[in-house]
């Protein structure tokens, strides 16, 4: 009895080892996967919003660029747009400018690309501001703050009528001097040295003045298809609704 006692006391104690072994490692593989799972989850919308609400809190000075950059965001696709459009004003003034002495035969046709270009990047460089002061409601009544004069909105006005006025002159003009002296020599000719202009010059300020037609001729074809299928479909609503009321 007494061996057994003493070869049974050692079973009794490993086995006791082993059980508190075993729930120690299950404990700690329930903690491991409550982790996981606490990490994979999205942050709660609590957590979410106190982190606006911090933010939301912060100085005036960063809450000043938060209204510039949410203004910038507000009109990024067109701001976007004006600044690409800059490439055909910058592309004309440097054509103007590099071949300014090589078009005897009409010297007002690099000077028309130079001009035109300058106050073209103006024009755009003015829609920009416009848009980032006032927003697309540029010229309402409402998009006017009490910190800006009453007459702000009409001193934008005036300064696109007279650039657009302006414009439009210098296009008129620059269609004289461009289609006028179609299709001039391109190398200066033996008999009259005088009577040439240089071929990239002139094709390039060609092709701006006809591009400018073609866009107009497409918008006036657009607007016209618009208006004809909006003129169709209230024809068919009509006679669908009237037929409707005769029937009933």
């Amino acid at each position: 009895m007494q061996l057994g006692h003493a070869v049974g006391f050692p079973q009794t104690k490993q086995q006791k080892l082993f059980e508190k072994s075993f729930s120690e490692l299950s404990c700690e593989i329930k903690e491991n996967v409550s982790q996981d799972q606490s990490a994979s989850l999205p942050p709660s919308y609590d957590s979410i919003f106190g982190q606006f609400k911090d933010t939301h809190s912060s100085s005036c000075s960063l809450e000043c660029l938060k209204k510039v950059l949410g203004m910038f965001a507000g009109t990024f696709g067109c701001t976007l747009s004006l600044m690409l459009l800059l490439a055909l004003p910058l592309s004309m003034i440097i054509i103007g400018t590099l071949y300014k002495d090589d078009c005897p035969i009409e010297p007002f046709i690099p000077i028309y690309l130079i001009v035109g270009g300058s106050f073209g990047i103006v024009k755009t460089i003015v829609i920009i501001i416009q848009r980032v002061l006032y927003g697309e409601d540029s010229f309402s009544k409402d998009a006017v703050s009490d910190e800006l004069p009453e007459k702000t909105p009409i001193a934008w006005m005036l300064i696109d009528s007279v650039l657009n006025l302006f414009l439009f002159t210098w296009f008129v003009a620059g269609n004289i001097w461009v289609y006028s002296k179609y299709k001039p020599y391109f190398v200066p000719p033996p008999h009259e040295p005088m009577n040439y202009c240089n071929k990239n010059l002139y094709m390039f300020s060609f092709w701006i003045i006809t591009f400018s037609y073609i866009i107009m001729g497409l918008i006036c074809v657009c607007t016209c298809c618009l208006g004809l299928c909006a003129s169709c479909t209230a024809y068919f609503v009509t006679s669908s609704n009237n037929q409707r009321n005769e029937s009933h």
